[in-house]
C-alpha cells in the first residue's frame, strides 16, 4: 500500500476481525445505522501502541485507561512516581476573561439537571479565586450551590463568603464559624452513655472538658472569669494568683472612632490592700490586650479551680478557708465559717510556683463571688 495512511470504511454491521484474525471475535463493530462505532459487550477490546496495551473495554462495559482490570464505568489509573494525573479535563474558554469551569460533572434526568460538581475560576484578585463547588438538586431546589472549597483552604457550607449570613465556615488554620439567624447554632449530642462532650487542650495536653452525667452537665478544670481594668497603667509586676479588690469605677471602652461604648457591669479593680477585704473581686490570671477597644485588661478568675498566692512564711493546710492578707496574698481565716471576706478554700498544699519575693501558689477553689 502506497503511503503511510490507511482508510477503512465500515458499513452496516461489518466488523473488523480481532487481533487473532477471527471474524467471530470482532474488536470494533459498526452499528446497524452506520452512524458510529460500537464495542461488543460480549468481548474484551483493547487498544495498544507499540505492543503495549493502553486502553481496555471489558465485557462488563467498564473502560480502563492504564489498567487492564477496570472496576468502574471509567477507571483511569496512573502509577507514575512523578506528578502525573490519572484524569485531567480542561476548559479554558473563559480563562482570560471571567468565569470558567475546569471540570463540570452534571447528573441529569432526561434534559433536567440534577446538580453538579464543578471546579471554577473567577477573575477577582482573591487567593480564593479558584474553588470547587457542589450543587445537589433533588429536582425542586434548583442548582443552587450548597458547599464551596476554595483554593485558600476555606470550606463554606450554606454560604459563599465570610459574612454574617447563615452558614458554616471552616478555615485552613483550624477555625470554625457557625452563624444562624435564630435558634441554636451548635448542638452536641452524646448517645448511649455518659461522658465528655467537649475536651479542651493546650499544647496537646488536656486541660479541661465539659461532660454529662444523667441530667448534670459539668464544666471540668475551669473557673468563671471576667475582664477588668485598673486605674493605673498596665502593671507588669502582677503575678498569677494575686488577690484583687473591686472598685466603684467602671471599665471604659470606646469604638474605633473614639466614641464611648456602654458598659453596664464590668468595674475596675486593684490589688487588695485591706486585711480581711470583703470587696475581693478574684485573683489575677494574666494581662490581655483588647484589640477591638485598644485597651489592656486583666483576665481575672472569680469562681472555680485556680491557684492563689500565699506570702512567704505563711503556712496553709488543705481545707483552710482563705481571706485577703492585705498585700495581694491570701492567708487562712481564724475560723471555718464561709464569710463575705472568704476568698477561697485550699484544695492541696502542693506548691505550683514560687516567686522572687518568696510568695508561692497553691491550688484552691475560689469563692470570690
Amino acid at each position: 500500500m502506497g503511503g503511510d495512511l490507511m482508510s477503512i470504511t465500515i458499513d452496516g454491521t461489518t466488523g473488523i476481525a480481532g487481533v487473532d484474525g477471527s471474524a467471530s471475535t470482532p474488536a470494533i463493530q459498526g452499528n446497524d445505522t452506520n452512524t458510529g462505532i460500537a464495542f461488543p459487550a460480549a468481548d474484551t477490546v483493547t487498544v495498544a501502541t507499540g505492543g503495549t496495551e493502553r486502553m481496555r473495554v471489558d465485557s462488563s462495559g467498564n473502560v480502563g485507561i492504564g489498567t487492564s482490570s477496570p472496576q468502574q464505568k471509567l477507571d483511569s489509573v496512573s502509577t507514575a512516581s512523578s506528578l502525573t494525573y490519572p484524569l485531567a479535563l480542561s476548559n479554558l474558554t473563559n480563562a482570560a476573561t471571567d468565569v470558567g469551569a475546569g471540570i463540570d460533572f452534571r447528573l441529569t434526568t432526561g434534559s433536567a439537571s440534577r446538580g453538579y460538581i464543578a471546579c471554577r475560576w473567577t477573575s477577582n484578585s482573591s487567593s480564593d479565586g479558584t474553588y470547587l463547588s457542589f450543587a445537589p438538586n433533588d429536582g425542586s431546589t434548583g442548582n443552587v450551590e450548597r458547599m464551596r472549597i476554595t483554593s485558600g483552604g476555606r470550606v463554606f457550607i450554606g454560604k459563599t463568603a465570610d459574612d454574617d449570613s447563615d452558614g458554616i465556615v471552616f478555615t485552613q488554620s483550624g477555625q470554625g464559624y457557625f452563624v444562624r439567624d435564630s435558634g441554636v447554632p451548635l448542638a452536641i449530642n452524646r448517645l448511649t452513655n455518659d461522658g465528655e462532650l467537649v475536651v479542651f487542650y493546650q499544647a496537646t495536653t488536656q486541660e479541661g472538658s465539659i461532660s454529662v452525667s444523667g441530667t448534670t452537665v459539668s464544666y471540668n478544670g475551669g473557673h468563671l472569669s471576667r475582664w477588668a481594668q485598673t486605674t493605673n497603667p498596665k502593671d507588669e509586676t502582677l503575678v498569677k494568683g494575686t488577690v484583687l479588690s473591686n472598685l466603684d469605677e467602671m471599665n471604659v471602652y470606646v469604638d474605633a472612632d473614639g466614641n464611648p461604648i456602654d458598659n453596664e457591669q464590668l468595674n475596675k479593680v486593684k490589688v487588695s490592700d485591706v486585711e480581711g477585704d470583703v470587696n475581693v473581686a478574684g485573683v489575677f490570671v494574666n494581662w490581655s490586650y483588647d484589640e477591638a477597644h485598644s485597651v489592656d485588661e486583666i483576665n481575672m478568675a472569680m469562681t472555680g479551680d485556680m491557684i492563689i498566692r500565699i506570702a512567704q512564711g505563711v503556712t496553709v493546710q488543705r481545707g483552710d478557708l482563705l481571706m485577703s492578707a492585705g498585700d495581694g496574698t491570701a492567708k487562712p481565716q481564724e475560723d471555718d465559717i464561709v464569710r463575705s471576706k472568704t476568698v477561697a478554700k485550699v484544695t492541696s498544699t502542693h506548691v505550683t510556683c514560687t516567686y522572687e519575693d518568696g510568695s508561692y501558689c497553691v491550688p484552691c477553689v475560689l469563692m470570690a463571688c
